[in-house]
């Protein structure tokens, strides 16, 4: 997103959006592609480096896709963006400054464009939910970044949003790219067919040595709020903690083995190697412990330290031998050994493929629930380590009050919150 220094929009304005979008807007998913020829005009909310990725990948992943809007907090990221997309898609980038918005509400206007049919959620996960709920309300497919939310109850919004965007007939592809890479693909159907028997336990590992990961120093200009969205990823409010923004992607590849979600977690965490505040509020490491109502076990672990070994992946433990998938590789070692021989990939262009094309051919995917689960499951594993206490599913999706939000948004004063301390930290 971007915003001008002196936009405010509170909360409850924010919320506005489904009236600000206008009523009418909808393209009805099947039969304005049926031909399977038309153009597909995009707009980005979010213009981020991973964000412009993702841009790039769908403006690559089929012909006739144009980017036509964007929208963003700060002019100089939508120039970065807007700079290496027409460097390497220059035909397809129809950007103009008039289709350039800035502010919190910049959102606002690209959903109040007849013309925009994809809007690309990129921002900052602690500003998703409200605005995939706005853009199902105006009628335009999403393409949505992971993670879902950072707390349940935007997780509550995304989950109702998804449901009315089934009931429209409207597109929402997320952000997990595995799902749709060939060697995680081949590998979930041999763990079905039983390559590697019956399920014993899971692993969801990011252990990275990014110590300064996102990490910027601030300048005298900068407002506490544009400070923290410029530096995003070292706010719990805007990130969930890079165990949740990270991990999540491992997170749903547990849940997709096991075709389930976990009843219960216990985790432990803490700040040992960023400690200043110029680090803001996140911990440095985690580790949880999972279980399914099945009696299936899952441990996920997550470090940003320098200097330590890493891994990055998911190890899948059966009764006949074991199974490790990373975006590189997939291998089985058991009874029934077997390595992927084929051309891995990320996932990301065949995601995006499969988008334009449910576009187009009027036959709409729906991923929000998934995503839904898979941040869910990250941000239950989070608000354990953060509290020290014991967490089940149902009371976490359901009871928790939790919600990070500031009180409003505008480029003002927003004192960073407290370090969470394990027994100390209240469980909301």
């Amino acid at each position: 997103m971007t915003t001008n220094s002196n936009d405010t929009v509170s909360r409850r304005d924010f919320n506005k959006t489904v009236a600000a979008a206008g009523v009418g807007l909808a393209i009805p998913a099947s039969g304005v592609f049926a031909s399977g020829s038309d153009t597909v005009r995009v707009a980005m909310v979010g213009c981020g480096d991973r964000g412009t990725v993702d841009a790039l990948y769908c403006l690559k992943s089929a012909p006739g896709v144009e980017l036509v809007a964007v929208a963003d907090l700060f002019p100089d990221r939508v120039q970065t963006s807007l700079a290496k997309l027409r460097q390497e898609v220059p035909d397809q980038v129809k950007v103009t400054p008039e289709r350039t918005f800035l502010g919190f509400d910049a959102y606002r206007k690209v959903l109040a464009m007849d013309d925009v049919h994809l809007v690309m959620q990129l921002t900052p996960p602690g500003f998703r939910p409200e605005m995939v709920a706005a853009t199902v309300e105006a009628g335009k497919h999403q393409f949505v970044e992971k993670p879902g939310a950072v707390d349940p109850v935007g997780i509550r919004t995304l989950l109702e949003a998804s449901k009315k965007a089934r009931e429209m007939g409207l597109s929402l592809v997320v952000g997990t790219q595995q799902r749709y890479a060939p060697q995680y693909l081949e590998l979930i159907q041999r763990i079905r067919d039983g390559q590697i028997g019956d399920l014993t336990h899971l692993e969801a590992l990011w252990i990275g040595d990014m110590e300064l990961w996102h990490y910027h120093d601030r300048e005298e200009s900068w407002s506490d709020m544009e400070w923290q969205v410029r530096c995003w990823p070292l706010f719990t409010w805007l990130s969930g903690d890079h165990y949740l923004e990270q991990l999540v992607h491992n997170l749903d590849v547990v849940n997709w083995v096991a075709d389930a979600t976990p009843v219960v977690c216990q985790g432990l965490g803490g700040r040992q190697v960023r400690t200043g505040p110029e680090f803001g509020n996140i911990f440095d490491h985690f580790a949880v412990r999972y279980e399914y109502e099945n009696g299936l076990t899952m441990f996920a672990m997550a470090t940003q330290q320098r200097g330590i070994s890493t891994r990055v992946g998911n190890v899948i433990h059966g009764t006949k031998g074991a199974a490790q998938v990373d975006r590189a590789n997939a291998t089985i070692t058991g009874e029934q050994p077997w390595e992927f021989d084929g051309d891995g990939s990320s996932g990301d262009l065949e995601m995006h493929g499969a988008l334009i094309n449910a576009i187009r051919m009027g036959e709409p995917i729906n991923e929000g629930p998934r995503l839904a689960e898979a941040t869910m499951t990250g941000i239950m594993g989070r608000m354990s380590a953060y509290t020290g206490r014991a967490l089940k599913w149902d009371w976490a999706m359901k009871a928790s009050k939790l919600d990070l939000r500031p009180p409003q948004y505008d480029m003002g004063p927003l004192p960073v919150g407290p370090v969470a301390m394990p027994g100390r930290t209240p469980l909301v």
